[in-house]
Order: structure tokens, then C-alpha cells, then sequence
């Protein structure tokens, strides 16, 4: 019993220790973020169903009506993959010739 009531009196220090020592590392924000400046809206390439003035803007990953304050947005994976032709090489194979001991490789 004894040696339970250390193990368990050693996890917990450790686990409080290993929290008050993580304490520090946690993520504060970007030290040159400057909370005045307004977020970054670009212009969506879609059809413009939007209001007169207004036209489609991506923000957050969510497409809105708005006037953007960037360029075109730009989505690296809808552009094509150039595909690369490879020769195929197959390995020997081993097989069992009828009538001998052994296998034989190709």
C-alpha cells in the first residue's frame, strides 16, 4: 500500500509540475500583429451575384459579398498536375522449375 501511495503522490507532482512548467510555452499571439489593421479580403474568381458595388470575397475560407482589400485569390490545389511519364521496370520473379530442387530467379 505504501508504495502505491508514493506512486501516486509522484504522478501528481509530475503532472502538476509538467502543467506550471508548460504554463509559459503557451501561444500569446504574433508579437508584430497589429490589432488596428484590418483583415485580408480577397476577390473570389466566381460569377458576381452579389450587389450592385459588391462582388464575391473569400474570408476566413468563407465566400462573401464585400469589396476586397487584396488581389484575386488563388487556390494552388485546382491547378493542374503535370504528370511525369515513368518507364516501368518490373523485378525478376522466382519460380520453381518442374523437374529440378530449388527456385530459380529470373
Amino acid at each position: 500500500m505504501r508504495a502505491f501511495t508514493f506512486l501516486a503522490v509522484a504522478a501528481a507532482l509530475t503532472i502538476s509540475a509538467s502543467q506550471a512548467l508548460a504554463w509559459d510555452d503557451a501561444y500569446k499571439g504574433d508579437a508584430t500583429a497589429d490589432p488596428s489593421r484590418q483583415p485580408l479580403i480577397q476577390a473570389y474568381p466566381a460569377a458576381n451575384y452579389c450587389p450592385a458595388g459588391k462582388q464575391p470575397v473569400i474570408v476566413g475560407g468563407v465566400i462573401y459579398c464585400g469589396v476586397p482589400t487584396a488581389g484575386t485569390y488563388y487556390d494552388p490545389v485546382s491547378r493542374p498536375r503535370v504528370t511525369v511519364a515513368t518507364q516501368n521496370s518490373y523485378l525478376p520473379r522466382a519460380y520453381a522449375p518442374e523437374g529440378e530442387k530449388g527456385v530459380v530467379s529470373n
